[in-house]
């Protein structure tokens, strides 16, 4: 099971710029918030899932802002004020339930590994009993 993902900080040195040209929006920039280590695809899909369908949102709250790369979240369209104030409780929880629900996908996956190696070796017990039963003579 891999280790489960934490939130490190806000990566300072690749924060966005606004780009203040007065069009809609112009105000806001990327914000980088990095993760303990590298999401598989699997958990960086959840990640994104669940910003964008938190349990808990406030009207300021801009689902289809975030993306995944590497050990990063990239919320595009924000501001570290926003951040600060309204959206650090949401990937808090995003990375809650990232963290449980590839938990439980990865703790299913073994079980069935685990079960198809059972069926696997009672099948193979079965052949070689069997085989030790015939007699081509």
């Amino acid at each position: 099971m891999p280790e489960p993902i934490s939130i490190v900080g806000i990566d300072t040195e690749n924060v966005g710029h606004p780009r203040n040209d007065g069009t809609r929006g112009s105000g806001l920039y990327a914000v980088p918030v990095k993760l303990s280590r590298v999401l598989s695809a699997r958990e960086a899909e959840l990640l994104v899932h669940f910003w964008d369908h938190p349990t808990s949102w406030s009207t300021m709250h801009r689902p289809g802002i975030a993306s995944v790369s590497g050990s990063t979240l990239f919320l595009d369209g924000t501001t570290m004020e926003e951040v600060r104030d309204i959206h650090v409780s949401t990937v808090r929880g995003a990375v809650a339930a990232t963290n449980a629900e590839y938990g439980a996908e990865v703790t299913a996956q073994e079980r069935a590994r685990s079960a198809e190696d059972v069926r696997r070796a009672v099948h193979e017990a079965e052949v070689l009993k069997v085989a030790g039963e015939i007699r081509f003579d």
